[in-house]
């Protein structure tokens, strides 16, 4: 028991640092050997997707190094010596932890120089056909990706682009010489039986170019890559396609994702960048120390339908004939197509701005109506108003007009009587006709102060000199005020006081406030009864008008609330003239308030806005 325990010791002691080597000696970098020329577009979308995704995994920087074998346009055994000798030499000090050949015509050179070069170096391939990893019998320290690009999946391709296929012409490198497409010349003979097969592959450009030029209605064009034309001419894949397309009278069918943008229609497109993201996650692996042999091969789908949004409008191809989940590229976006949420938003934005403002236009309308309806209320009101006020003063307004009418009357019984003298006296004829004339020109104003007062129409807004205006009610109230025994005082500046509104609703604010300062005094006692009025001048921007009284004052409970409707301190009032005085006086932007005077009685007073001042 003691010497099984000593030889377990002595073995771990011995395979320990052995096992830990193995783990640790695999150098951090890695190389690929690329299979195409430095301008290969396949290889730079491998060889970013391969490089983030390694040294995103990966604690240490890992050394990548890359070299183009260009066996697309080079080959043979010359070719292959001369590739070894120049690896050999420039990686003769540079080891290398993990081999990476992209393409199949790089695993075949890896395969056969890999132990003269890099004896032991694990390898993992990348877009390699599955039937060259079969052929190569690779050996345990080999893994990799594996797809496969089938010539059944062009044709398939064909069918959705060309309704009713009858040709199919094949542009193209000799399938021979292609490494990932080489065993399509296995399976092209089983579609002759079905289509016309039409072989452009392996011509000069020019001849290419002339034939598809003038391909008979219901052909499709599958083009698989040319590197090396008829005519020993060099070119990149996608560039050539280019060239054949401009010329094309029929769409191409592609199947590598670099082809996507040069003219061809699109098909069953296999990308490089998940190829090279899945073998970066097979090198890190290794490089981490799991073992290659444990590692099995992956056989990938990288392929998926894919088009050219341009050529398919070049075609007239309709979208929905293509395979359920295409991915469309170069799509040229309209405006609703880019931005269409951003633009149903604006439309509902103004959809909702449009309803506002209708709904405003509406509600404008509305409130003009009602505000024309109101004012028309409020001047038939003002009207009545005036006209009960004139109906209070008729008395007093006949009274005043006897007055010049009766002296008209003597003074022509006079003129008579001296003009039937003889001889007459027409001295005192003239001063007789003098007297008439003044007569008529008194009741005459009498008349036409109380036609303004009377008149109903349309507002007139003009600038009114506030003093005038009282000027004229106190010719209207004089004969009133004389009947009650009243006398009338009047402080004006001498300055004119010009506000914007109507004369005759001035002319009865100031007169519904004279009747009820005279209403408010018939229990005065006779010679205290006076009525003033005051204008003035408040700061540079109103126009303040006041009218006092020396009667009873207005009781308090009814003082803050006199201006509403109904309120009135007179048993026989209707409580509207003072309510109508405020609504004329705050249509022109004005305001109205009451108060006691300290010696007894009231005074109103209003203001309105001064339009401006002229020296009297």
């Amino acid at each position: 028991m003691r010497l099984l325990l000593r030889t377990v010791i002595i073995l771990t002691a011995l395979l320990g640092p052995a096992i830990s080597l193995a783990a640790e000696s695999l150098p951090h970098s890695v190389l690929i050997l690329d299979q195409s020329d430095s301008d290969s577009a396949w290889y730079d979308a491998f060889s970013s997707a391969f490089r983030s995704t390694l040294n995103a995994g990966s604690a240490a920087r890992i050394s990548v190094y890359a070299e183009h074998l260009d066996l697309s346009r080079f080959g043979g055994p010359r070719h292959d010596a001369l590739l070894r000798t120049y690896l050999r030499d420039k990686f003769r000090e540079r080891p290398i932890g993990v081999l990476v050949a992209q393409g199949s015509s790089a695993l075949e050179f890896v395969m056969q120089s890999r132990g003269e070069l890099w004896p032991g170096v694990p390898v993992v391939f990348a877009a390699v056909d599955e039937e060259t990893a079969t052929r190569l019998n690779l050996p345990p320290d080999v893994t990799g990706t594996i797809y496969q690009l089938t010539f059944r999946n062009a044709v398939r391709a064909a069918q959705v682009l060309v309704p009713h296929l009858k040709r199919i012409a094949l542009v193209g490198d000799p399938l021979e010489r292609q490494a990932v497409r080489r065993h399509f010349k296995e399976e092209v003979p089983v579609f002759a039986a079905e289509f016309e097969l039409i072989d452009l592959t392996g011509l000069p450009m020019t001849e290419v170019r002339k034939r598809v030029a003038v391909l008979p209605d219901h052909t499709a064009i599958i083009y698989t890559a040319i590197n090396v034309d008829g005519a020993g001419v060099a070119y990149i894949p996608h560039e050539a396609l280019g060239a054949v397309a401009e010329v094309a009278n029929r769409p191409i069918v592609i199947d590598a994702a670099t082809s996507i943008g040069y003219g061809g229609t699109g098909g069953f497109i296999v990308s490089a960048a998940p190829v090279g993201e899945e073998v970066a996650q097979l090198a890190l692996r290794i490089l981490n120390g799991e073992s290659a042999s444990q590692i099995p091969v992956v056989r990938g789908s990288y392929t998926k339908p894919m088009f050219d949004w341009r050529q398919l409008q070049r075609w007239n191809i309709s979208e929905n004939r293509l395979p359920p989940g295409s991915e469309i590229r170069f799509r040229s976006l309209t405006m609703w197509g880019q931005y269409r949420w951003q633009m149903i938003a604006v439309f509902a934005a103004l959809l909702i701005q449009t309803a506002m403002i209708a709904a405003l236009l509406f509600e404008h309308r509305r409130r003009r109506v009602a505000e024309l309806e109101s004012r028309r209320r409020l001047m038939d009101i003002a009207h009545t108003d005036r006209a009960m006020t004139a109906g209070i003063m008729s008395a007093s307004l006949a009274h005043e007009l006897k007055q010049p009418l009766t002296a008209m009357l003597i003074n022509t019984r006079a003129a008579e009587a001296l003009l039937a003298a003889n001889p007459p006296d027409l001295d005192e004829v003239k001063e007789i006709l003098a007297d008439i004339r003044r007569d008529d020109q008194r009741a005459g104003e009498i008349i036409g102060h109380l036609r303004g007062l009377l008149k109903k129409g349309e507002l007139r807004l003009q600038n009114v000199d506030v003093n005038d205006v009282i000027q004229n009610v106190i010719h209207i109230v004089e004969p009133e005020a004389a009947r009650r025994g009243v006398v009338l005082s009047v402080d004006r500046r001498r300055t004119a006081l010009a506000v914007r509104a109507d004369q005759v609703h001035l002319q009865q604010v100031m007169l519904n406030l004279a009747i009820n300062g005279m209403d408010a005094m018939q229990d005065s006692m006779p010679g205290k009864r006076r009525l003033a009025f005051q204008a003035a001048l408040i700061g540079e921007s109103e126009v303040e008008v006041s009218v006092s009284d020396t009667g009873t004052g207005i009781p308090e409970e009814k003082l803050k609330g006199i201006f509403e409707s109904f309120v009135t301190t007179k048993p026989e009032g209707t409580g509207l003239g003072l309510s109508i005085v405020r609504t004329i006086v705050e249509t022109y932007g004005g305001k109205i308030w009451a108060e006691n005077r300290v010696g007894g009685g009231a005074v109103f007073r209003f203001s309105l806005p001064l339009v401006k001042a002229h020296a009297a």
